[in-house]
């Protein structure tokens, strides 16, 4: 188990944007893909290599290129395709999956509604999205279904999180390795994280 949040410049840059309530769904839509682009380099340094050898124009050439089989972007639908869109342009080879979660205002509980995975996910790291840990509970149900399919090497990607969200996820699921741009330290009684950046998927889509 590890918990990484990440200190980058330019990442620190484009959270500023998302954070703040004068940025528009369009620039919003693109700062998030930046911050995941950005993400995807340090995330995906864990990734198995093996060595091979290439033929170069000019000569034999003894290179690495990342062990099969290649891990899966899940995406917590529906904010968390952002984050997947974002990935994908680093390592397009990954497969994806989604899950459908969305959290009732009145309980703050998750409910989930879809699960549509590639058939041999089992095999393979993942890569599980979300914007936004806040009370941990999407995060928490999304790793139960994983796990329900065998699956098991689950790193958790956000762009923003809070310590309860991050504690709740790892006293439930201590192996579970955490990534994040940024951290904040508390959540509203609505269950927002504080000071934040809002609604991420209202935010992407213009659903306010």
């Amino acid at each position: 188990m590890s918990v990484k949040i990440l200190n980058h410049p330019l990442i620190d840059h484009h959270m500023n944007k998302l954070r703040s309530k004068d940025t528009n769904n369009f620039d919003f839509r693109i700062s998030a893909k930046i911050v995941s682009n950005l993400m995807g380099y340090e995330i995906f340094k864990s990734l198995s290599t093996e060595n091979v050898q290439i033929n170069t124009p000019l000569e034999k050439f003894k290179g690495r290129e990342v062990k099969k089989p290649f891990p899966c972007l899940v995406s917590i639908l529906r904010a968390g395709s952002i984050i997947v869109d974002g990935l994908l342009e680093v390592f397009p080879n990954c497969s994806v999956g989604h899950i459908g979660i969305y959290r009732d205002h009145k309980t703050l509980l998750p409910k989930d509604y879809l699960t549509k995975l590639p058939n041999n996910i089992h095999k393979k790291k993942v890569f599980l999205c979300d914007p936004m840990l806040a009370t941990g509970g999407s995060a928490i149900r999304a790793i139960e279904v994983l796990n329900e399919n065998n699956c098991y090497d689950i790193s958790l990607i956000c762009l923003l999180a809070c310590d309860e969200g991050i504690n709740l996820t790892l006293k439930k699921y201590p192996k579970t390795n955490i990534f994040a741009a940024q951290k904040d330290p508390v959540l509203n009684k609505k269950g927002y994280i504080l000071p934040g950046l809002g609604d991420a998927g209202d935010r992407i889509y213009g659903t306010e």
